[in-house]
């Protein structure tokens, strides 16, 4: 099976818009179209002339598999082309792959929502692109898991630094864009800085790393708890405590410890949790918020669900929220995701953010299949072309 790529879903939208004959012929054209482009003789062209895209394409069954897509060389004003350098597997890409992430495109699909690419093509009168600039995908319907594709020149891509290490690009739309949103929008924008402190319940989760970073580079003190199952606890506790700004700024302990770190801590009240797990380490980090406090939830690593009492409703105040990134980006207008990437970008340049651990595995459905099996622990697996 082949995808059936950007083309059929521009015209599949503009098939559901005007007037009811208009519908038809464009229903018909865009039908017509995305067969045409998947012939055989289309196929064989484009691999002639150099300009297929390796894909991996996942279809209403969760089977994944490699598949070619051709890239049309005719160009107009509003289009650039260009070529991967990274996408990462996210948790999201899994549930969509499964279909049960609710925003995830109508399969047969190409996989991914973020990735880190590098402009190709441009012509002269292109706006604000450049060949060989790097750029974030924030079309989370184009699936990044292609070695190269076709992009709207204004709203689909955002530039990053050249500089920018292909790690950390490639995972910013969604890590490190994540914790800087909720923290933007639940701490720094409602309580003066300084003044509170902040629970990261999965502190080892790459959301809970990037959380830990940010807080420090903006001098927030933190409370941090991972589970402690592990032989390795002690590495990671100091790990962790020094991603948060080391031992003045950040208190990591094992799940179930956080009330008695707070006892004896001197940190300001807690009035922020960003809480990835939820169950039980969601009820602990409630029950340390200062009253008045938020509790978010970007996430469910437990499966377990989020329980508040009365009491921390009632007498306490306590707000509890969700936080779904997607979102964000639907609802805010572009200048507001280039100043959150160029925020980013800018504190990872002067040494305050780092990506994560990641594991580099060819482009293909092979890789994804073994990802979803067996997931790297504490690492990312990140799908890098095997050749342009």
């Amino acid at each position: 099976k082949r995808s059936r790529g950007a083309g059929w879903h521009f015209w599949g939208a503009m098939a559901t818009s005007g007037a009811p004959h208009m519908r038809r012929r464009i229903a018909a054209l865009s039908l017509a179209w995305w067969r045409f482009t998947r012939t055989d003789a289309a196929i064989h062209h484009a691999r002639t002339m150099g300009t297929c895209a390796n894909c991996v394409v996942y279809d209403a069954s969760g089977n994944l598999e490699d598949t070619q897509e051709p890239i049309h060389e005719m160009m107009t004003d509003d289009v650039v082309h260009a070529r991967l350098l990274a996408a990462p597997v996210n948790p999201a890409d899994v549930n969509a792959v499964q279909g049960k992430y609710p925003s995830a495109p109508t399969p047969p699909a190409v996989g991914g929502l973020e990735g880190l690419f590098e402009i190709t093509k441009v012509t002269n009168a292109t706006r604000g692109w450049s060949v060989g600039d790097k750029a974030i995908a924030i079309n989370s319907t184009h699936g990044t898991w292609r070695t190269h594709g076709t992009f709207a020149s204004q709203g689909a891509l955002v530039k990053v630094h050249p500089e920018t290490d292909v790690a950390f690009g490639a995972t910013l739309k969604v890590t490190f864009a994540t914790a800087h949103t909720m923290l933007r929008k639940y701490f720094l924008e409602t309580c003066e800085r300084y003044k509170g402190s902040v629970v990261v319940t999965g502190a080892n989760s790459h959301v809970g790393r990037a959380t830990l970073q940010l807080c420090s580079a903006w001098g927030i003190r933190t409370f941090g708890t991972a589970r402690d199952d592990r032989e390795d606890w002690k590495e990671l506790q100091q790990e962790l405590t020094e991603l948060g700004g080391g031992t003045d700024m950040c208190t990591v302990v094992p799940s179930g410890s956080l009330r008695d770190a707070r006892r004896a801590s001197s940190y300001p009240p807690a009035v922020l949790c960003v809480d990835g797990v939820g169950g039980d380490a969601a009820r602990e980090a409630i029950a340390i918020l200062a009253d008045s406090g938020t509790h978010v939830v970007y996430g469910g690593m437990s499966r377990k669900p989020v329980t508040v009492g009365a009491g921390s409703l009632i007498f306490r105040d306590v707000s509890v929220r969700g936080f779904w990134m997607t979102r964000w980006y639907k609802e805010a207008n572009f200048s507001e995701v280039q100043a959150m990437v160029d925020d980013l970008v800018h504190l990872h340049r002067e040494g305050h953010l780092v990506a994560g651990a990641v594991v580099r595995r060819p482009l293909c459905a092979e890789s994804v299949r073994e990802g979803m099996a067996s997931p790297p622990r504490g690492t990312k697996l990140l799908l890098v072309p095997q050749c342009d």
